[in-house]
Order: C-alpha cells, then sequence, then structure tokens
C-alpha cells in the first residue's frame, strides 16, 4: 500500500529529470550548432552521408544530441510503464 502511494512522486520525478536532460541537450546542440567548438569525437564521415555530418560539427552538438536523447529516456518509461 505504501509503495502505491509514492509511485507518482517517483514518476513525476523521473519525468522533471528527463526533461532537465533534454532541455541541456538541446541547448548545448543548438551551442555546438552555430558556434564554433573542437573538433568531433567521432569521425563522422566514416559513418554517415554528406548531409547528415553537417548535423553533428563538434563535440558539443553531439553531447548535446546525446543527452537529448538520454533524457527522453526517462520520460517514456514513465509512459509505458502506466499502459
Amino acid at each position: 500500500m505504501e509503495e502505491s502511494s509514492t509511485m507518482p512522486r517517483v514518476d513525476r520525478r523521473l519525468k522533471a529529470v528527463g526533461w532537465v536532460l533534454s532541455i541541456i541537450g538541446a541547448a548545448l546542440y543548438c551551442y555546438g550548432y552555430f558556434a564554433v567548438g573542437g573538433a568531433a569525437l567521432i569521425n563522422w564521415p566514416l559513418y554517415l552521408p554528406d548531409w547528415a555530418i553537417q548535423f553533428l560539427p563538434n563535440w558539443q552538438a553531439e553531447a548535446g544530441f546525446a543527452l537529448s536523447i538520454i533524457g527522453a529516456i526517462p520520460i517514456y518509461y514513465v509512459e509505458i510503464r502506466n499502459l
């Protein structure tokens, strides 16, 4: 009985963490995309076509993109678990 009363609170915290990570990731991606930064961590020309390489020009954009995806996991985990 006690566990069911704390689940909505945990769900809200998970969603909040997910949204915070997504927003930070989006801000970091925008900064990395528009600013001149360091070199990319991954050698993208080996794995992606030329048009896709333009979306990840440096490590700031790569980190922001990764944070945005990682932030989506707790958001959708809560929704899927509640089905």
